[in-house]
């Protein structure tokens, strides 16, 4: 099994996941464009138009439809459509006695990368099942290989600018549990109890959990589980530190972390600090729990 790639070259984000499937190029193309295949496999209610301009309609009995449109169609070698603002290319060609099947999937989200990567890794198992007649095996929430992939598409990895003013480091990262879950694992716990830290009230002194002697700065914003920002103690790096968690995709909340300052020196230091020894931190803890 090769591993998903993440394409990121200035256009829209796309992942591509790859499968080699020991059945005929006809085969694979029925149960990847018609209705009773893809309800095997497909992670939503689909019906194509099979025709260029033709309708793809997105629901499950009862519920109201979603439209998106069929680009192009090469049967049986290629399907490309719309699902709402996404864009889903179906490319298969035979080797062998079986066939190669591509999915690629273009969206805007690039912090949800990971996660759409896991969910048509999962998919694509589903459909081995469905091509050689058999149960899909049981999986799990794909939290472990959630990780995996964020590590292995770089999704960690900060995003900086910097002014004649100062400068700022953003981190986005796509967690596999609730903002309520990522706000307790950002106040950590007491070392000596166990029990769960609560934020301090505005005004109030944030220390670190693991050293509650050490003073990381004072609560300007609490909004449980929402928003937490402190402007920072003499001695760490930066100025400023704002937590936001908000939706993400289906497998959690989405964190947003940034960290700004005036002294140039301190801007390494406090990508270290808040990237890997925070934020990373919470999606690795979060992860764990998930995966329990």
């Amino acid at each position: 099994m090769t591993d998903p790639t993440l394409a990121n070259d200035g256009k829209r984000p796309a992942v591509r996941v790859e499968r080699r499937y020991d059945h005929p190029i006809e085969r694979v193309w029925q149960a990847v464009t018609s209705r009773e295949g893809l309800a095997q496999w497909f992670p939503h209610g689909v019906e194509f138009d099979l025709r260029p301009g033709g309708a793809a309609r997105y629901g499950e009995e009862g519920e109201e439809a979603v439209e998106g449109r069929v680009l192009e169609v090469l049967e049986p070698r290629r399907l490309v459509f719309t699902w709402d603002t996404d864009q889903l290319t179906f490319d298969l060609s035979t080797d062998g006695d079986g066939t190669v099947f591509v999915l690629t999937h273009e969206f805007d989200d690039l912090g949800g990368a990971a996660s759409f990567a896991t969910g048509w890794e999962q998919c694509l198992v589903a459909l081995r099942a469905g091509l050689d007649g058999v149960e899909a095996p049981a999986q799990d929430n794909g939290a472990d290989r959630h990780e995996q992939l964020a590590e292995h598409f770089g999704l960690g990895a900060p995003e900086v600018t910097e002014d004649d003013t100062g400068w700022q480091v953003r981190f986005e990262r796509q967690l596999t549990c609730s903002a309520a879950v990522a706000w307790d694992l950002f106040f950590g716990t007491d070392p000596a109890t166990g029990e769960q830290l609560s934020a301090p009230e505005a005004g109030g002194e944030f220390r670190r959990s693991t050293a509650p002697e050490a003073v990381l700065g004072t609560a300007t914003e609490v909004d449980a589980p929402d928003g937490f920002a402190f402007d920072v103690a003499e001695g760490v790096p930066g100025d400023s530190v704002r937590l936001r968690l908000g939706p993400g995709t289906g497998h959690g909340a989405r964190l947003l972390l940034e960290v700004s300052g005036t002294a140039r020196e301190e801007l390494r230091p406090a990508t270290d600090m808040w990237g890997r020894n925070a934020v990373e931190e919470v999606a690795r803890r979060a992860a764990r729990l998930a995966a329990a």
